[in-house]
């Protein structure tokens, strides 16, 4: 369908959430490297930072994240890191990209990821998602085939709505995938009524988690009363 080209002229906003490759994938939709990128198969990435620049004649904003699984970073701390992405692209972002190279073997670990991104931010989240899969270029089998083979992943795909593109990284000035991709961002905030993921939605989601641990803490304490009283 047609994409509203008031949407089009808008800044876009885009945080890049996952395990390795997002970097690289920042600086491919940025056209210019303004994010530390290694070829490997951990993340580097251990702060959120912001980039700005104009693609294709819109303005466009790219916050990268650590990797989910930073072996380097406590958990709580990457919790806050990743979280921060929100106020980074400020008033909230248009689109979460969830980065998946398909070099990679798709590992229990990121099965949990889409669980730990509503766990952060809300289970509306993933209606801002689209799964972004780089190193096309190493298959063999259209990607469509490569998704149908691993049940987990089309499990994946199918929770951002059937939505997700893929990358070259061969040709990394091809900006014909990034403008696709930028078409398929319009068209999903065109679905989600021209809204972008609120900072409110991120509040709410914070606070029903604190409620969530409250309760699970009165559990425990509740638990081992019991278990003394058995004594």
């Amino acid at each position: 369908f047609s994409v509203n080209h008031h949407l089009i002229r808008k800044k876009l906003r885009i945080v890049l959430l996952g395990g390795a490759g997002k970097s690289a994938a920042g600086n491919t939709i940025l056209g210019q490297r303004e994010f530390r990128s290694e070829r490997g198969k951990r993340s580097v990435t251990r702060k959120s930072s912001e980039k700005h620049t104009t693609v294709s004649g819109r303005s466009v904003s790219v916050v990268d994240t650590p990797g989910f699984f930073h072996a380097q970073i406590k958990t709580e701390e990457l919790t806050i890191e990743v979280e921060r992405c929100v106020y980074l692209s400020s008033p909230g972002p248009h689109a979460f990209l969830i980065v998946f190279p398909v070099i990679m073997r798709f590992t229990e670990m990121e099965q949990q990821i889409p669980q730990k991104i509503e766990t952060m931010f809300g289970e509306g989240v993933l209606k801002y998602s689209i799964i972004l899969f780089t190193h096309g270029d190493r298959i063999d089998t259209p990607i469509e085939s490569f998704i149908k083979q691993n049940c987990k992943l089309r499990d994946l795909v199918d929770q951002c709505g059937g939505r997700y593109h893929v990358f070259n990284n061969i040709n990394e000035n091809n900006r014909e995938q990034v403008n696709d991709l930028l078409q398929k961002i319009d068209r999903m905030i065109e679905q989600n009524g021209g809204g972008h993921y609120s900072n409110q939605m991120f509040e709410d989601a914070h606070r029903f988690r604190q409620e969530e641990e409250e309760q699970r803490r009165r559990e425990e304490e509740r638990r081992k009363l019991q278990e003394k009283g058995k004594v």
